[in-house]
C-alpha cells in the first residue's frame, strides 16, 4: 500500500506532464513544412482564386474574408463551424496554414486555434517564395463544397476569449489584466480613429502589431513578465492575428479580446484612456464651389449668334418695306 501512492503519484504528474507538453505545441510557428506535407491537412489563407491557381498541392482554400461579415463583423461560432465544414476540415487533424499576407494567414490560423482545432502550425514562409517546399509539392487548391464534408465538430477554447462584459467587470477589480494593445502609436493616442472614438482601453500598453513581429525576428521581444494578459487590436480580424502572433509565435500565455477597439469604442458608457473623437465639422463642412467661368469660345459664338440674328432681323425688315 506504501508503494500505492507513489505510483499513483507519478502516473498523475506524468498525465499532466502529457497533457502541458501538447498544449504547448498545439499551436506554433514554423518554417520547416516538407516533413509535415502528406501529414497534415494544408489550408491556404489567401483568396480563393490564389489558392486554386497556386498553392500547396491539394490545400483547403479558406480566405480570411470568409470569417468576416459586413464592417469586419466577425461570424457567430455556429456560422464558423458550417464554414469549416464545407471546407472538407476535420477538428482533429493536424492543420498547416499558409499564405502570403501574414496578418490574414495569423487571423485563420487563430481562429482554427480558438474553435478547437487539435493542433495548428503556421509555416512562416510565404506561398510567393515558393513555401520552402520542392516543386513537386505545389499544385492547384481545393475550393469549399456545398455541404458540410465532414460535419466540424470542435469545442471553442473560451479560456482564451475574452468577452466585452466580461473584461469590463474584470477591470474594475482589485487585480485588472494587464491589456496589450497592437495598434499603432497613433491610434493607441487617439491621433488617429478608426472607430467611433480614439484612445485606448484603461491602463492598456502599447505594442504595435508590427513593431512586435520585427522584434520577434530579431529575437528582442520582451513582454510584460505578468499572469493574466489580454491582447487586442483594432477589430476582430486584428485581434486574433495578434493573438496569434504572441500565443503561437512568442509562446505567451494570452487571452484575446477579439471584438476589438471598435466594439470598446462603441459602447459611450465603458472607460477608456486618452479618449478623442472625430472632428464632426470637418466631416460635414460642405465644400465650396468653384465659381464657374466663361469660356472665351463661348462668349465668340455667342457675339456670332446675335450678329447673325440682326442680320436676318434687317433683312426681314428691308423685303417687308418693299413689299409695302
Amino acid at each position: 500500500m506504501r508503494g500505492f501512492f507513489p505510483i499513483l503519484f507519478t502516473m498523475l504528474w506524468m498525465v499532466l506532464a502529457g497533457n502541458s507538453q501538447a498544449s504547448e505545441v498545439a499551436f506554433g510557428y514554423t518554417d520547416h513544412a516538407s516533413n509535415l506535407i502528406g501529414s497534415v491537412t494544408v489550408v491556404d489563407a489567401r483568396a480563393e482564386d490564389a489558392c486554386l491557381h497556386y498553392t500547396v498541392r491539394g490545400a483547403h482554400c479558406l480566405p480570411a474574408a470568409d470569417f468576416l461579415g459586413p464592417h469586419g463583423r466577425l461570424a457567430s461560432f455556429r456560422e464558423i463551424y458550417w464554414l469549416l465544414g464545407t471546407a472538407g476540415l476535420s477538428e482533429q487533424a493536424h492543420v498547416l496554414v499558409v499564405g502570403d499576407d501574414p496578418t490574414e494567414r495569423d487571423f485563420v490560423a487563430g481562429m482554427l486555434y480558438l474553435c478547437g482545432q487539435r493542433k495548428v502550425s503556421i509555416l512562416t514562409i510565404p506561398i510567393a517564395r515558393g513555401a520552402g517546399l520542392e516543386q513537386t509539392q505545389m499544385g492547384q487548391g481545393t475550393g469549399r463544397g456545398m455541404t458540410r464534408n465532414p460535419i466540424y465538430l470542435g469545442v471553442v477554447r473560451e479560456g482564451r476569449i475574452v468577452l466585452r462584459d466580461e473584461l469590463a467587470q474584470a477591470l474594475t477589480s482589485n487585480h485588472p489584466p494587464l491589456l496589450l494593445d497592437g495598434r499603432s502609436e497613433d491610434e493607441y493616442w487617439g491621433a488617429r480613429i478608426r472607430a467611433m472614438r480614439g484612445g485606448h482601453l484603461p491602463g492598456a500598453q502599447s505594442l504595435p502589431m508590427l513593431k512586435a513581429r520585427q522584434q520577434m525576428a530579431n529575437n528582442t521581444l520582451q513582454l510584460p513578465l505578468r499572469d493574466g494578459l489580454v491582447v487586442y487590436a483594432n477589430d476582430p480580424f486584428e485581434s486574433v492575428a495578434y493573438f496569434t502572433l504572441l500565443r503561437a509565435g512568442a509562446g505567451a500565455e494570452v487571452r484575446v479580446f477579439q471584438d476589438g477597439w471598435v466594439d470598446w469604442a462603441n459602447h459611450p458608457a465603458l472607460p477608456m484612456d486618452s479618449v478623442t473623437y472625430p472632428n464632426a465639422l470637418l466631416s460635414v463642412a460642405p465644400t465650396r464651389q468653384p465659381e464657374k467661368q466663361t469660356n472665351p469660345g463661348q462668349i465668340a459664338l455667342i457675339l456670332g449668334g446675335i450678329s447673325m440674328l440682326t442680320a436676318f432681323s434687317a433683312g426681314f425688315f428691308y423685303l417687308g418695306k418693299r413689299r409695302s
